[in-house]
């Protein structure tokens, strides 16, 4: 009769421990915090933020991302294109049983973070990207053009001048033209 008892009570407490082990990996994984409601990403680069902080019993997480007009789909990790502007970004954590946590959603805005002054060339300027070295605020000069003085052709975002084949024609001719006046009288 004890054998009996013994076995009966070893089985309860076997149950109880499985109860418990089920119980235990089915509770749902808990996303501690928020992240940004908007999310600044530079063009063709990855996804390179923190996650937030995940509690629980957790078997898989990562970001997930729904592009506009679709569903939501995990994040690859392959840099983001002008197809990811005004797509979603969010962060989850799921158990062993398929029980999912998620964070709040972030919009993706596609940008550079302007850095510096501003560098040019012949056809257009730019202010480097602080956090991956690309091109910020990227345009073409904004001059008045070619006209009878030298300081229209100056760009009006980045003081670049712009030189073309009769810059120093007219130069010469400005010069020209005030020494014939200052001679005349």
């Amino acid at each position: 009769m004890t054998k009996k008892v013994l076995s009966a009570i070893i089985c309860v407490c076997l149950l109880l421990c499985t109860f418990s082990c089920v119980a235990s990996a089915a509770a749902i994984p808990v996303i501690e915090g928020e992240i940004s409601a908007k999310v600044r990403i530079c063009p063709d680069t990855a996804i390179n933020i923190e996650a937030p902080e995940v509690s629980g019993n957790v078997y898989a997480e990562g970001w997930e991302i729904r592009y506009v007009g679709g569903d939501w789909i995990p994040y690859d990790g392959e840099p983001l294109t002008k197809n990811a502007q005004g797509a979603s970004l969010r962060y989850f954590a799921a158990n062993a049983v398929g029980g999912y946590a998620y964070s709040n959603e972030a919009e993706i805005v596609l940008e550079h973070n302007p850095i510096g002054a501003y560098k040019y060339n012949g056809t257009d300027h730019w202010r480097d990207c602080a956090d991956c070295g690309g091109q910020a605020c990227k345009g073409g000069h904004t001059t008045l053009g070619e006209t009878a003085t030298a300081k229209d052709n100056i760009c009006k975002v980045c003081g670049h001048v712009r030189t073309s084949q009769y810059t120093g024609i007219l130069v010469f001719w400005e010069w020209l033209m005030a020494l014939i006046t200052s001679l005349i009288g």
